[in-house]
């Protein structure tokens, strides 16, 4: 996610579902209902981890209705001090903390080797501190398409999926033998590439999945299969909203939030929301350096 985005607009829809994704409206004491379960953030750097920005970190996701927070965590944090306090102060304040962990060439690895071995570094940390101090599990965001292959014809691409959905049923099986909730990050193109094998992943390969949802023309038909496919099987979906600036990793105004602000978000969270009618359905900012700036252009309103 952090490298490279990619776009994939398929399909025609249909023009009741662009109004609707595109109007505004509904009761105005109604208009955070997309967020009352809280929403999700991204955090990519190991350094809020440490007291000193713990505290900013802390402002602005009580200020953004955070609950839950997908950290990056190398093994060497995890083996130290900073961690559990980490954890367990986020957990003090309301949030739940997740493992964020991915690289792109896991999705190579049929057994899913190395990302289990990742996701081993946190059962073992969750050993050590239990209670408050637990990483309640892992978010994965392994990007095959950022891979030759994706490029190299149908046969190629078709062969690069099926290795990464083998990797990621393997690392959820390894991730529920210890109490690890198990949550895969998506684009939102795999149902127009390769639809059998999102059907697989939510249904046999995680608990959930996070989709970039990164065009703000159609939120809605976007993630609409994802979002059937985790109805379908039971599973937990999240739609992720980016917040960086465009020009930043080929993003276009169309892609981010970031000058739209997050009253804007929060009245699209609480459209899809409505339109969707899924109670699994969550939200989430990525990520957190550019959500703290949007949080105090807010406050400075």
């Amino acid at each position: 996610m952090r490298k490279q985005i990619y776009w994939a607009v398929s399909g025609i829809v249909a023009l009741a579902a662009w109004g609707a994704v595109l109007g505004f409206g509904g009761p105005g004491q109604e208009k955070e209902r997309g967020s009352g379960e809280g929403f999700g953030m991204f955090s990519w750097d190991e350094t809020v981890i440490g007291p000193e920005e713990m505290e900013a970190l802390s402002s602005v996701a009580k200020r953004a209705n955070v609950s839950v927070i997908y950290q990056t965590f190398s093994r060497e944090c995890l083996e130290g001090p900073e961690s559990a306090v980490f954890v367990a102060g986020m957990k003090d304040r309301g949030m739940d903390v997740f493992a964020l962990m991915g690289d792109a060439a896991w999705a190579y690895e049929r057994d899913g080797k190395t990302l289990i071995e990742q996701i081993r570094y946190v059962a073992e940390y969750n050993e050590r501190h239990k209670d408050k101090g637990r990483i309640q599990g892992v978010m994965v965001d392994v990007e095959p398409y950022l891979l030759d292959e994706w490029d190299g014809g149908k046969e190629k691409r078709a062969e690069l999926m099926a290795g990464y959905g083998a990797c990621m049923e393997r690392a959820y099986a390894y991730a529920s033998e210890r109490q690890l909730t198990f949550l895969v990050c998506i684009p939102t193109f795999y149902d127009a590439t390769n639809e059998d094998i999102l059907e697989r992943l939510i249904a046999y390969g995680c608990d959930g999945v996070a989709v970039m949802n990164y065009n703000r023309k159609d939120e809605y038909g976007q993630m609409a299969k994802e979002v059937g496919f985790a109805r379908e099987y039971g599973k937990e979906i999240i739609c992720i909203y980016e917040l960086q600036k465009p020009g930043k990793h080929q993003l276009e105004e169309i892609n981010t939030y970031a000058n739209e602000g997050l009253e804007a978000l929060r009245q699209s969270a609480w459209r899809l929301e409505r339109q969707f009618g899924y109670d699994r359905l969550r939200f989430a900012y990525h990520y957190y350096k550019p959500l703290k700036e949007l949080v105090e252009k807010e406050k400075g309103q």
